[in-house]
C-alpha cells in the first residue's frame, strides 16, 4: 500500500495554506499527485432563505453572496499559487474549482483520494467544520488534520494512540505508508480491555511492516486521555499522531465532544484520523 493521490480542499480560511503545504510535502515524499480543490460557495443558496415577495432584498443578498463567493475563489487561487511556487518542482498538482456545498463536493472528490488533508478547526474561530466533517464522514478515507505550519520531516517520528478499536485500526491501516517510512513509531495506550487487540500485538504487527515501533507507558494515569495523548507525543518527540476518530458517539450531531474535540482544537501537531 502506498499514497498515490491526495485531496487538499481550500475553503478560504486561515489554515488553508499550512494544510496545503503539508499536502505538498507528503506528495513529494511519496511521489504522489495532489488535487487542490477550491470550494466556492454557491450564491444561489441564499434563495432558499428568501421568498418571491422579497425580490429587492433577494437581489441585494444575491449580489452580496456573489461578491463573497468571488472573494473566496480569489483567496483560494492565491493560496494555491503561493504554495505551488514555494514548493517548486516536485509532485503533480491539479487545481480544480467547484461550486457547491462541502458535503457533496468533498464527498464526491474525496472518495477517489488516498488521503485528504484539511486544516485543524482550532486555527480559525470563524471557519466552518463542514470541510472536516465531510472529509471524515462522506468519503470513507483517512484525513490528515493540520493545526499549523509543519516541518519538512514532520512524519519522521510518529505516535499511535491505540485503544484496540476499529477506528484506531482503520487509522493505522491508512497510516501504514507513513509508519513504514518513519524512523521511530511509539504506541501509547490506556485501559486495554481483554477483548481488544493490545498495544504489544500492534507493535508486533507494525514490525512485520518494517516500522521500528515500541510501546510507551502512561506517564500520569490520572491525566485525561486527550491531554495524555498530547503529553505522550511530546515525550516521544513525535511530529504526527495517528488515532481513531469519533469512536465515543454514534450520532453525527454529537460528534464534536470528548477526546476527539480536544484533539481537533488543541493538538499542536498533525493528526491522522479515520472514522
Amino acid at each position: 500500500m502506498t499514497i498515490q493521490h491526495l485531496l487538499a480542499p481550500l475553503s478560504g480560511h486561515a489554515g488553508d495554506r499550512a494544510a496545503l503545504d503539508a499536502a505538498l510535502r507528503v506528495a513529494k515524499r511519496f511521489d504522489a499527485s495532489v488535487e487542490v480543490l477550491s470550494l466556492r460557495p454557491d450564491p444561489q443558496r441564499v434563495l432558499a432563505y428568501t421568498g418571491a415577495e422579497m425580490a429587492v432584498a433577494t437581489s441585494m443578498l444575491l449580489e452580496g453572496a456573489e461578491k463573497a463567493s468571488n472573494e473566496v475563489a480569489a483567496r483560494n487561487r492565491a493560496v494555491f499559487e503561493a504554495a505551488a511556487a514555494d514548493a517548486g518542482a516536485g509532485p503533480e498538482v491539479e487545481f480544480r474549482e467547484e461550486t457547491g456545498g462541502e458535503t457533496a463536493v468533498i464527498g464526491h472528490r474525496g472518495t477517489v483520494a488516498d488521503l485528504i488533508v484539511t486544516p485543524g478547526p482550532g486555527q480559525d474561530p470563524n471557519a466552518s467544520r463542514a470541510v472536516l466533517e465531510a472529509a471524515l464522514f462522506e468519503t470513507g478515507r483517512a484525513v490528515l488534520i493540520v493545526p499549523g505550519p509543519v516541518a519538512e520531516d514532520f512524519a519522521e517520528r510518529i505516535l499511535v494512540a491505540w485503544d484496540g478499536g476499529k477506528e484506531a485500526s482503520r487509522s493505522v491501516a491508512a497510516a501504514l505508508p507513513f509508519l513504514e517510512a518513519a524512523t521511530a513509531v511509539s504506541v501509547y495506550t490506556r485501559d486495554e480491555g481483554e477483548d481488544r487487540c493490545t498495544a504489544a500485538e500492534l507493535v508486533r504487527y507494525l514490525s512485520r511492516h518494517g516500522a521500528p515501533s515500541n510501546r510507551i507507558a502512561a506517564d500520569d494515569p490520572k491525566q485525561g486521555v486527550d491531554a495524555a495523548i498530547l503529553t505522550a507525543a511530546q515525550r516521544a518527540d513525535a511530529g504526527l499522531i495517528v488515532m481513531g476518530g469519533y469512536s465515543h458517539s454514534r450520532f453525527r450531531e454529537m460528534i464534536l465532544g470528548g477526546v476527539t474535540e480536544h484533539m481537533l482544537f488543541h493538538a499542536d501537531r498533525p493528526v491522522l484520523m479515520a472514522h
